[in-house]
């Protein structure tokens, strides 16, 4: 999700209100990137930023609609290394990602680790897999890495945490740590439907995490800065949190 970070006026010549680009520009996707997947029937920024992350392009991401497969789902498709050709033979059997990769993991043991690892260098490949499996990390949490070309020091402590790749990515962005991930996760929080709430909240962006990881819902950090507390505030209380972990 890159793109050049072009000044409101530019937003405004290809008629992108100013709230619409300023999600677009959240997560790095330039004027022209924006406007593909405006053709494509695409406007939202944090939809486009979901099909981006499940590696779908406005070129493809018609034929994933077409199949009956929203944002959303292409994210957890993609997770379990499902292409759209066996996301929809699955769908066409009634399986959903969590029941069709149970069966596909039997199957084809090992089968999309390999098929990404492939992709590295030997010397690399060997090294980055045995760091995953002497970390206990499942074998399809350290496909999603792989497959997501994530370094190994940086992918491990979010694999430990029990954080899927494409969440990863996006708790990263906010700001949060991976052990603040981790305890989202293990409450079955998806991290672009998380991002949704904080902003339905009014909750500045560069604020979030410092609320989330001070403990606070979305509707309870918009509660108590209806009362006057601050981010820094919530920053503090993050800080002493963490600082319990530490001694834990």
């Amino acid at each position: 999700m890159t793109g050049r970070d072009e000044g409101d006026s530019a937003w405004a010549e290809h008629d992108f209100a100013a709230d619409q680009a300023e999600v677009f520009r959240r997560w790095r996707i330039g004027v022209d990137q924006a406007m593909a997947w405006r053709k494509a029937g695409v406007d939202d920024g944090l939809r486009v930023a979901q099909w981006i992350t499940a590696g779908v392009t406005p070129d493809s991401v018609g034929k994933w609609r077409d199949a009956g497969i929203d944002a959303g789902q292409a994210v957890h498709w993609h997770e379990i290394g499902f292409s759209l050709a066996a996301a929809t033979d699955a769908l066409r059997r009634g399986l959903t990602p969590d029941t069709a990769f149970a069966p596909h993991s039997r199957s084809h043991p090992g089968r999309p680790v390999a098929a990404a690892a492939a992709r590295l260098a030997p010397g690399v490949r060997g090294e980055i897999i045995r760091q995953f499996l002497d970390a206990g990390v499942p074998p399809k949490v350290m496909h999603d890495y792989l497959e997501a070309n994530w370094q190994a020091e940086e992918a491990l402590p979010w694999a430990r945490a029990g954080v899927a790749a494409a969440d990863a990515a996006i708790w990263r962005a906010l700001g949060l740590t991976a052990t603040e991930a981790g305890r989202l996760a293990r409450k079955g929080a998806v991290a672009v439907e998380t991002v949704r709430d904080w902003w339905r909240a009014g909750i500045p962006f560069d604020e979030v995490a410092d609320w989330i990881g001070a403990g606070l819902t979305a509707q309870e950090a918009a509660d108590q800065r209806a009362k006057g507390i601050t981010a820094e505030q919530a920053a503090a209380l993050r800080a002493l949190r963490d600082s319990g972990d530490d001694e834990s």
